[in-house]
């Protein structure tokens, strides 16, 4: 599996290239229930050996590879992400500055983290090589964050992940951002009202990051009694939080926007560019035409020919076409890699 991905519409960055500095079977400290990537293959509770990761010359080869038909013109941001929490890379401030070597200083890079593992000096000190960190919080209070985020062996508290983000974005001097995913479930547990969002403002408020994204986990993925929120309950959520922490900047999906469309020198072979891609996210037909750089048509012809011949699959949601690889190929994939 390649380690360079995309380019990606991001509606927080813009068009986002990616960086896996997994790249093998998905690897996580967390089983959020909420996944694009379904359930986690490999529970990590400590950083991975150097041994068994990708290493800062892989990504170098492989950007060098992107760079060579990719317009970095176009690129906003590099964002590292991929199939699994990218801080169980201890090469992760090697990797960056690699990358930061080969495309100079005028693209941010931007690492985006489950927050579990900044309480870890090598893991700060990686992190620190970036412009942007943005560290997801879905929860305020354990509870929470043990339905919402399923920690491997019961992870650490969600008051010491906090105290964690508050000291790193203390220390911290490119743009500190925290994400949250707020849903709702088929049973109940919710966490954009009630005791649960009380939590969560506070928590929110004690870390004072410079914004605040507020997402909802709109792809399918996850677990089947996920509901995201309709845009016009998380513009209320985004209304709320902006009147409750005045000293953060609140991006909120459907109103800040920053959709855009890629542009390739030469795509060389469209397929293998298409699954690398959806290996990392289920997209929509438009989602794929504004990474390839295409019309919505030669989208849609590409992805019928890719579920055709078994190797992509597609759900409805919500009344919109999404599209993933199939599981039997990301398994093979990763016994590739």
């Amino acid at each position: 599996m390649r380690t360079v991905y995309g380019p990606v519409p991001s509606w927080r960055f813009g068009v986002s290239l990616g960086i896996d500095v997994i790249a093998g079977p998905k690897t996580c400290t967390f089983d959020c229930i909420y996944c694009q990537l379904g359930r986690t293959e490999v529970c990590r509770e400590a950083l991975l050996s150097r041994d068994e990761c990708v290493k800062p010359e892989d990504v170098e080869r492989c950007l060098l590879d992107y760079l060579d038909r990719v317009e970095t013109e176009s690129l906003d941001v590099v964002t590292f992400s991929g199939r699994g929490e990218p801080t169980l890379n201890p090469m992760l401030g090697e990797i960056a500055e690699v990358v930061r070597s080969v495309l100079g200083s005028r693209i941010p890079l931007v690492l985006l983290t489950n927050s579990s593992l900044l309480h870890l000096s090598t893991v700060r000190e990686g992190a620190r090589s970036f412009d942007v960190v943005c560290a997801k919080l879905d929860a305020g209070d354990d509870r929470t964050h043990k339905l919402i985020n399923r920690p491997c062996g019961g992870g650490r508290g969600v008051r010491a992940i906090v105290e964690s983000l508050r000291s790193f974005a203390e220390e911290f001097s490119g743009d500190f951002m925290v994400q949250t995913m707020f849903l709702r479930t088929s049973y109940g547990l919710t966490n954009c009202e009630g005791e649960a969002f009380e939590k969560l403002v506070e928590a929110i408020a004690r870390i004072s990051p410079r914004v605040v994204q507020v997402d909802t986990p709109y792809r399918p993925g996850g677990e089947e009694f996920v509901l995201p929120l309709d845009l016009e309950e998380l513009g209320r959520v985004g209304r709320e939080l902006e009147a409750r922490l005045p000293r953060c900047e609140i991006w909120t999906l459907g109103v800040h926007d920053r959709r855009k469309r890629a542009r390739w020198k030469s795509r060389g072979e469209l397929i293998e560019v298409c699954l690398e891609l959806l290996e990392r996210r289920p997209c929509r037909p438009l989602d794929v035409a504004d990474s390839l750089g295409v019309d919505v048509r030669t989208s849609i012809e590409l992805l019928k020919s890719l579920e055709e011949d078994s190797l992509i699959e597609k759900r409805e949601v919500r009344g919109e076409a999404y599209y993933s690889v199939k599981r039997w190929r990301n398994a093979r994939s990763s016994r590739r890699a």
